[in-house]
């Protein structure tokens, strides 16, 4: 039996068009993602604080783009929340939330997994890592937590997150941690036995073993929001 399709709520400047540029920019992984909902038969409502004025100039970038939907609401009140109020039966929530970096496209937005908003190639048990190894423990549309082991001496890469909050507590061992607002101001300390530290989204960070270090880590669930700015393993953005 196929599921019954989903509704998206989806805002249009700054997650669909660019509200950087005058002209009309469609922003990375947007087209496919509405040919894909189109294809699942979703039904697309588009929200917006452009005046009801501009109606028909926006109905005419859209059709330019090629992305059908359902509904356009206009006039939302700029800058406000959205708030998305649904009731739910059992102990599946039926409404979710993605809060994507403005302007950054739709190329990880995932929607039709179980858990809605995070892309099956994330879920993972245990993944071998240059300083170590991680494992999910938990993964839902609220939160994850994940079990980490650094070897003494190797460290993760310098880095920061543009929509992922993490909270981290020791477990055993000893581990350098730096924040800072940028990597020429990061100031360290050791965490032992107990202690925790939550890095906020923006805030760069980067992370040594003094010992054998066991930690976990709870975070909001954006897995694949990795800025990489330095990195002692040669490797690319995006994984940690």
């Amino acid at each position: 039996m196929n599921p019954i399709p989903k509704t998206i709520f989806c805002e249009i400047d700054g997650v669909i068009l660019s509200d950087r540029i005058r002209s009309p920019v469609c922003l990375d992984g947007v087209q496919a993602q509405f040919s894909k909902w189109k294809e699942l038969e979703y039904k697309v409502v588009l929200t917006t604080s452009r005046p009801e004025s501009r109606r028909e100039e926006t109905e005419d970038v859209l059709r330019h783009f090629g992305l059908e939907y359902s509904i356009m609401l206009m006039g939302l009140p700029e800058g406000g929340d959205r708030v998305v109020i649904n009731a739910k039966s059992g102990i599946e929530n039926a409404a979710f939330a993605l809060n994507l970096v403005r302007n950054g496209g739709m190329r990880e937005v995932e929607v039709e997994s179980a858990n809605t908003t995070i892309p099956d190639r994330f879920l993972f048990e245990k993944v071998e890592k240059p300083w170590g190894y991680e494992e999910l423990v938990e993964c839902n549309d609220k939160y994850v937590v994940k079990k980490l082991f650094m070897k003494a001496g190797h460290s993760c890469s310098t880095q920061y997150h543009q929509l992922k909050r993490e909270t981290m507590i020791i477990l055993t061992g000893k581990l350098w941690i730096a924040v800072g607002p940028d990597m020429e101001h990061l100031e360290g300390k050791i965490y032992e036995f107990g202690e925790t530290i939550t890095v906020d989204p923006y805030t760069v960070h980067k992370m040594r073993a003094i010992e054998d270090c066991l930690f976990l880590e709870g975070s909001t669930n954006e897995l694949w929001d990795v800025v990489r700015l330095e990195d002692s393993y040669g490797r690319v953005a995006g994984s940690s």
